[in-house]
């Protein structure tokens, strides 16, 4: 099977390789020259989408991709399994990074591709339905019949994009995104404030055929649907623990969000010291970013009573289930956790910097009725400990300015929108 690197256009390649090189470097970084090979990559493209036109699109073929491939989780995922127990004869095909991935995706009974690879292109051009939660290769393109379902990955508190605070950094990201967003036929909000900031953050504008879903996320479907579920919680644990689940364990899921520059480690917090400050029946699970995954080795070697799960077989919404506490900083991950009515503590460390360099949609006290704030090992083991007598304020807070289209019934109608136009 081909690699990523033979994938890339030669003019990638060589362009890669002599850059750095004395004298041809500083011609191939020049502006002109930059600004030729853009022009001759344009012109690749557009001979690929010829190509890709002449490719018979199936009806009843979907494409899935779930954080580049990184994971098989969130909404693609559980619109491939509505589709899988709602239409007859559908062929799903799933994007994988790697052998990990694989196994998750095959234990639904979903066709793993790896990304990027021949087998993937020739299939994703075969698919009628391109269901992500990012942005799917820019080398695949887009056929004229193709439909692009975007769900996105979570409702922003951090700023994106066209918004971002820093000009440069907002220029870069602009320049890339767009070309990208256009290519969208649908977008999934959970709420009007949701479909607001994605407005903002994408410049939706730019694309007038975006026809814009506010309809509910189907993860928080699954989230709401089985937050009362015993069974469900005894597969989860069963499957991350490999043991039965025991009544007495507390857990806490530690969700730091990304930092664009690269850190050792992802918090000043002292875990270890952390975990042995409290009770025996508590239990920390660390959820790495996938972005930040190579830290996986310093954090699952840390204690017995510290977990961090190979990122390829996470989903986080089987997790929420899962734990008692939810500690994050910037993470969408607070507000669909809200959903289940426990326990957030907002852990922010580096808050005048953040907004500084990226900024912040809403204020989370006024809005969401949560306060982030530092804390020392020892303050954040009592407030892990001691009852929270606001769970309910701020959860429903979220759940009614934030998420409030997000139910259990949403998606039986939304899945009739995408799909089932003109079937019995």
């Amino acid at each position: 099977m081909a690699s990523d690197m033979d994938q890339l256009p030669i003019i990638y390649r060589m362009y890669g390789f002599l850059k750095d090189k004395p004298v041809i470097g500083k011609i191939l970084t020049s502006h002109s020259t930059k600004t030729m090979l853009h022009s001759l990559l344009d012109r690749i493209n557009a001979w690929k989408e010829r190509q890709h036109r002449t490719t018979v699109i199936n009806e009843n073929m979907y494409f899935i991709e779930s954080f580049h491939g990184k994971s098989f989780s969130g909404d693609p995922k559980y619109i491939a399994l509505w589709i899988k127990k709602h239409i007859p004869n559908a062929k799903v095909y799933v994007s994988s990074v790697n052998q990990l991935v694989d196994m998750e995706i095959r234990h639904f009974g979903f066709e793993a591709l790896r990304l990027g690879s021949a087998n993937y292109q020739q299939k994703f051009h075969m698919c009628k339905y391109i269901i992500v939660n990012g942005n799917p290769l820019d080398k695949v393109g887009k056929a004229p019949n193709q439909v692009i379902i975007q769900t996105w990955h979570g409702l922003p508190l951090k700023k994106m994009v066209a918004d971002l605070e820093d000009v440069k950094h907002r220029q870069q990201e602009l320049s890339a995104f767009l070309p990208r967003m256009k290519k969208w036929d649908y977008l999934l909000t959970s709420s009007t404030f949701n479909t607001t900031l994605f407005r903002s953050a994408f410049a939706l504008e730019e694309n007038p055929k975006l026809e814009i879903l506010e309809m509910g996320a189907p993860r928080n479907a699954y989230l709401i649907e089985n937050s009362s579920k015993h069974g469900e919680k005894s597969r989860i644990h069963l499957k991350y623990f490999n043991r039965p689940l025991d009544a007495s364990k507390k857990y806490i899921l530690f969700c730091p969000t990304w930092r664009k520059q690269e850190r050792e480690e992802v918090t000043g917090i002292d875990l270890k010291a952390l975990i042995e400050s409290l009770p025996p029946e508590y239990e920390i699970i660390v959820k790495l970013h996938p972005l930040e995954t190579s830290l996986r080795k310093l954090y699952k070697a840390l204690d017995p009573r510290i977990h961090c799960f190979f990122n390829e077989l996470v989903d986080i919404q089987e997790l929420f289930l899962l734990v008692d506490v939810l500690i994050s900083d910037y993470s969408s991950a607070i507000f669909d956790y809200a959903h289940l009515n426990k326990k957030i503590i907002i852990l922010q460390e580096d808050s005048e910097k953040y907004q500084k360099k990226v900024g912040w949609y809403f204020d989370m006290k006024q809005t969401c009725l949560l306060e982030g704030k530092s804390y020392t090992t020892e303050s954040l083991a009592e407030a892990i400990l001691e009852d929270d007598p606001h769970v309910f304020q701020y959860c429903n807070a979220i759940q009614k300015k934030l998420l409030n289209l997000d139910n259990v019934f949403m998606n039986e109608k939304l899945m009739r929108v995408l799909f089932l136009k003109g079937r019995p």
